[in-house]
């Protein structure tokens, strides 16, 4: 991303002609790196959370209500997402997300968009992944909880 902004930046200040290709490059990029850099974020827990005292609780059974609650939580979002991204209403293929984006193109780049969108489900399925090992490794146990940690 950083390359083809200064490539712009570089062409419209240098040569007062910058390719409009970049522009649209660097947005596509930005949306890729920013949904990936929200996967890594998950993985290594330091997404924004509505409430860190969970994994302060003493109870035990305030642990395991807290590491549930925010697995359903992220299953509650995500589930759908990819649902909708494969299917669209009435488990129609063509109808979903990517399909319907890979019939329009890029505007200067002229590939299709699905290319672009298909971040998003990427992400949420490896989101779900890392959910799924955070479920894994979880001890919760009487001594304390690792789900947060």
């Amino acid at each position: 991303m950083l390359l083809f902004v200064a490539i712009q930046v570089v062409a419209r200040y240098a040569f007062n002609a910058p390719p409009s290709w970049t522009e649209e490059m660097a947005r596509y990029m930005m949306v890729w790196g920013g949904l990936l850099g929200a996967t890594l974020s998950f993985k290594s827990k330091d997404d924004p959370a509505l409430f860190q005292g969970a994994m302060h609780f003493k109870s035990f059974p305030l642990r395991l209500f807290s590491a549930l609650l925010r697995g359903v939580a992220v299953l509650i979002f995500f589930v759908p997402i990819i649902y909708f991204s494969i299917l669209g209403s009435g488990m129609d293929p063509s109808r979903g997300f990517i399909a319907r984006q890979s019939q329009i193109s890029a505007d200067t780049l002229g590939f299709p968009m699905s290319w672009v969108v298909l971040s998003v489900p990427i992400c949420a399925a490896i989101i779900l992944v890392h959910l799924l090992a955070r479920a894994c490794e979880s001890k919760i146990s009487k001594e304390g909880s690792t789900f947060y940690h």
